[in-house]
């Protein structure tokens, strides 16, 4: 991977896409792994499901919940809440309580995130927000939060409804309240090499660009991730993926800030 010097404050990317079983949060592991080999990265898990949390924490007494000025909320620091995995790689968990942001009380209600988040970023070079799968407020505060977008698609099963529906979402945020997120693009995940890949990488180019780097259908991804192994239980060509993909990622940031 290539390193290269910190910035002052993090890029803040979502992994998205409102259809379930995209491998959004496999994506936001171990790209985050990747990623934290010469940079420093918080993993926000940003869905009630909290299979990101569950990992490496077990029924967190507080999550991301207990730090957003919701409502009756007393927030807390997220400092108090950061798990670390490694030292460069951290997690802030989350739990069956984020299924309570449902209704917007109050415009503020949009920036629970990013407000909580605004600390946190001169402390980290990359920080990722794995989305829930599902449009509505949680999925706005992490757009309206986020300077990057990147959309994992399981390339077995994909939607393309939902694919317009993600779309029509991101640039609704654009207009109404985060004019300067950008979309840097898809990622075919689960890709079988068997399949015909023109045809399916054409179909979702008509809503986004798309990554080169493919992530393959490998067995060991989820016996690895299971193990919380990441990275270091998969075969080397699965490795070599994500690393690439970790740098296409941080070469289409350094093309966004030019």
């Amino acid at each position: 991977m290539k390193e290269e010097k910190s910035s002052k404050e993090a890029n803040i990317i979502a992994v998205s896409n409102q259809k379930g079983g995209e491998g959004k949060t496999t994506i936001s592991l171990f790209l985050s792994e990747a990623l934290s080999e010469h940079f420093k990265v918080l993993l926000i898990d940003w869905d009630a499901q909290a299979n990101a949390t569950r990992l490496f924490v077990n029924n967190p007494e507080k999550s991301i919940f207990h730090c957003l000025k919701y409502r009756n909320n007393s927030p807390i620091s997220m400092n108090v809440i950061t798990k670390h995995i490694t030292e460069n790689f951290h997690l802030i968990p989350s739990s069956i309580s984020l299924a309570n942001l449902t209704t917007p009380f109050d415009i503020e209600d949009f920036e629970l995130l990013k407000d909580a988040i605004e600390p946190l970023k001169p402390l980290y070079d990359y920080i990722i927000i794995d989305c829930p799968p599902s449009l509505g407020l949680v999925l706005e505060n992490a757009l309206i939060a986020a300077d990057y977008v990147i959309i994992p698609v399981q390339t077995r099963a994909f939607s393309v409804q939902g694919l317009q529906d993600l779309y029509n979402s991101i640039e609704k945020i654009k207009k109404r309240a985060n004019p300067n997120l950008k979309l840097l693009g898809a990622i075919l995940n689960q890709y079988e090499e068997s399949r015909a890949l023109s045809g399916l990488s054409k179909n979702i180019r008509k809503y986004f660009p798309v990554f080169k780097t493919i992530i393959y259908r490998k067995e060991n991804i989820p016996q690895a991730q299971a193990k919380r192994k990441l990275l270091k239980g998969c075969d080397p060509k699965t490795r070599k993926n994500f690393y690439e993909l970790a740098n296409e990622i941080q070469e289409h940031i350094n093309v966004e800030k030019k």
